[in-house]
């Protein structure tokens, strides 16, 4: 299915886009995601797994499985390190 190369290219570029963020969060000590987004977008990532999984779209899934566990790391992150520390 076209479909699921397409969503499965977009899902390569959010991959792409996420793991400097989650490297800076590890280098920096610091949580730069609050909880609320990351949580909802945990939520929205578990809701899109399922819906391409019922289509049938496999390279989709896993790779938002991926996003979904680099969302969490993020979560983790937020709470491990806490918040950012105004000067």
């Amino acid at each position: 299915m076209w479909q699921d190369i397409v969503i499965s290219i977009a899902s390569i570029i959010f991959v792409y886009a996420m793991i400097p963020q989650i490297i800076y969060g590890f280098k920096t000590k610091k949580g730069l995601i609050s909880v609320q987004f990351s949580l909802l977008n945990i939520l929205a990532m578990i809701g899109l797994v399922v819906v391409y999984v019922s289509f049938g779209l496999i390279f989709s899934t896993v790779l938002n499985i991926i996003i979904t566990l680099l969302w969490f790391i993020l979560l983790i992150q937020r709470l491990k390190y806490g918040t950012i520390k105004k000067i």
